[in-house]
């Protein structure tokens, strides 16, 4: 196959790369994760978007490229330091998302714009996970609004994402906890699970219909569990002596 070599560049690392080579900051997605996240923000085109968990602001350039107005939140200041000035169109709140969520919510809707995007990738607890969604999921959209949920094969992030009551708000149309699928990581992250992304489709009219939370990739992820560290951590909590 003859391809044309105007069409990607090879990194440092020897591997060539397509059209994510348009956003030259480092991001912790897979080439699946990327391409997906990429297409929906150029399809979307959102007027405002909101971004939980800014890292090194990977996810973030994407997010400016395609959106009128981006949202980042992020509880660790020099990661935000670190970006500032990099987009024209990204203004940076500093602290917790469930404190920052519900307050940025209502400052959009009284600016009469439109929250049509946002992606989930701040606390990974299932703690943390499960308040982001919620503060998140409570928001009924002019238009609408998809919400991508990072990390979603991650045994923790995915206890805080079914353990949400999507049901509480008739705006919700649509869950899927694998619309891309994760990975196993054996060498270097110890066993573990990580990536994948969630989906959640909220739109202006309510819904009418039995909601489902759709896991599509459930199979693989408990298999894959019972061969990771998770599995062993949550049986040798079950061995931990109950305190008195």
């Amino acid at each position: 196959m003859n391809v044309n070599k105007d069409i990607f560049t090879v990194l440092d690392s020897g591997i060539p790369t397509f059209m994510e080579a348009d956003f030259p900051l480092e991001w912790s997605m897979t080439r699946n994760e990327k391409f997906c996240f990429i297409k929906l923000l150029e399809i979307l085109k959102p007027e405002v978007a909101i971004e939980i968990g800014v890292d090194q602001g990977g996810s973030l350039q994407v997010m400016s490229k395609y959106a009128e107005k981006v949202y980042a939140i992020e509880i660790d200041k020099r990661k935000v330091e670190r970006l500032q000035g990099k987009f024209n169109n990204v203004e940076f709140l500093v602290g917790d998302s469930k404190t920052i969520i519900p307050q940025l919510l209502d400052t959009i809707q009284k600016e009469g714009k439109s929250l049509e995007f946002a992606l989930i990738d701040g606390d990974h607890s299932e703690k943390g996970v499960k308040a982001d969604i919620e503060n998140l999921i409570k928001y009924i959209p002019p238009k609408s609004l998809n919400i991508i949920l990072h990390d979603s094969f991650n045994p923790d992030c995915r206890k805080g994402m079914t353990s949400v009551n999507y049901t509480t708000n008739k705006h919700v149309h649509y869950v899927e906890l694998d619309y891309i699928s994760g990975t196993f990581e054996p060498d270097g992250q110890r066993n573990e699970m990580w990536g994948g992304l969630g989906h959640i489709v909220l739109l202006n009219e309510e819904r009418t219909k039995h909601l489902d939370v759709n896991q599509s990739q459930e199979r693989l992820f408990n298999i894959t569990k019972r061969y990771s560290k998770h599995y062993w951590k949550n049986k040798f909590k079950l061995l931990k002596p109950f305190k008195k």
